[in-house]
């Protein structure tokens, strides 16, 4: 999905909260706060850390919702082998992520150059290497 038509659906969603109090089951959107409550996730200390690097980023990324929370603890729980700078699986949990945060309207970049700037800043942090520790 590209970022343009994650943003319409995020203010499509958004605009049914505001308008008929809620939303139905065919408008889903992860990255919003009401339905996906950031206080009812475990949130480690390594997210928090992941967060102030992406928050440093030009990404157009405002906010994230619990199944951001979520989607960034299953990626911490795969196992990223040395040597492989293109693993399917952190590139797939990258994402995941990417689906599940809130943008600016017109945001600057696209997921492919996303995916590639989050997992370089990934893999320079070592926040999902065996070695960090929370």
């Amino acid at each position: 999905m590209e970022f343009d038509k994650i943003v319409k659906k995020q203010a499509t969603h958004k605009l049914y909260h505001a308008t008929k109090g809620g939303v139905g089951e065919n408008l889903p959107d992860l990255s919003c706060q009401t339905c996906y409550l950031t206080k009812d996730i475990i949130k480690h200390e390594r997210f928090d850390r992941f967060w102030g690097l992406i928050e440093q980023m030009d990404l157009s990324i405002e906010a994230y919702s619990g199944q951001t929370i979520y989607a960034f603890n299953k990626l911490t729980e795969l196992s990223f082998e040395k040597g492989k700078p293109h693993n399917a699986s952190l590139i797939a949990g990258i994402k995941a992520i990417l689906t599940t945060v809130k943008y600016a309207e017109n945001p600057k970049v696209d997921i492919p150059t996303a995916t590639y700037q989050i997992g370089i800043m990934l893999k320079k942090s070592k926040l999902l290497t065996t070695e960090h520790t929370d």
